[in-house]
């Protein structure tokens, strides 16, 4: 492994043909990931059970333009997640965001895999709240022609879209998870997971307490934030 909060050309995982199931559609989680936790950990593998795939990809965001840069490094959060692996094997890791210079735009980086995967069936997943906010994402209107929307839902929260991105989304759903292997971009499915009150925030504040979040996150990406002494007081 890299030394803590170093990236090198080894540390990358980038999506290999070769490691993933024929025609099985690329599915992938986005996130800073400041630190992982099991909010994300948890959602993400039962999205992947219940689309029905063997695999499902993490992808941290590089230079996030619509959240506050994150507090742990590239590398850090890189390898809190190959941490986390070691408890959900099925959950990868697509790293191309962080080695890309510049604002992460999801936009360039569903273009830049389909470059590489130009007729497979590629779902992105989003939470509700996140796909609420779409239109405002860097040429959002350009993602429905590279990719499948998955849009997490969980009880109590509503979707909230602008009209252009409603009229978008309505044209678009799908009901069924058979109907997105079929289709290499276009589709939107909205797909149920349970509500998980865990957040990166949460685990930011509870550390500058002076308290343990370890329930909150695997026991080896606590080991590491405790080594690494990330996320305390100023």
């Amino acid at each position: 492994m890299a030394k803590p909060g170093n990236l090198t050309s080894s540390t990358f995982n980038i999506i290999n043909m070769n490691n993933h199931i024929p025609d099985e559609p690329l599915a992938l989680f986005g996130g800073t990931f400041d630190p992982v936790h099991y909010g994300h950990l948890r959602c993400a593998d039962e999205a992947r059970q219940k689309l029905n795939l063997h695999q499902l990809y993490l992808l941290p965001a590089g230079n996030p333009v619509h959240r506050a840069t994150p507090q742990a490094s590239a590398g850090q959060r890189l390898e809190m997640l190959q941490l986390a692996q070691t408890e959900f094997p099925s959950l990868a890791i697509d790293s191309r965001e962080l080695r890309r210079g510049g604002p992460s735009y999801m936009v360039d980086t569903l273009q830049e895999l389909r470059s590489e995967f130009p007729h497979r069936s590629v779902l992105l997943l989003v939470g509700q709240d996140a796909a609420n906010r779409l239109h405002t994402w860097y040429q959002w209107e350009q993602l429905f022609s590279l990719t499948n929307l998955v849009i997490l839902t969980r009880p109590g929260e509503a979707a909230d879209y602008r009209h252009d991105l409603a009229r978008q989304i309505q044209t678009r759903l799908v009901t069924q998870v058979e109907e997105l292997a079929g289709s290499e971009h276009g589709c939107v499915l909205q797909l149920q997971v349970s509500p998980i009150d865990i957040s990166a925030t949460t685990i930011q504040s509870v550390m500058r307490l002076g308290r343990s979040p370890k329930s909150m996150l695997p026991a080896a990406v606590m080991d590491y934030i405790d080594d690494n002494r990330l996320y305390l007081p100023v």
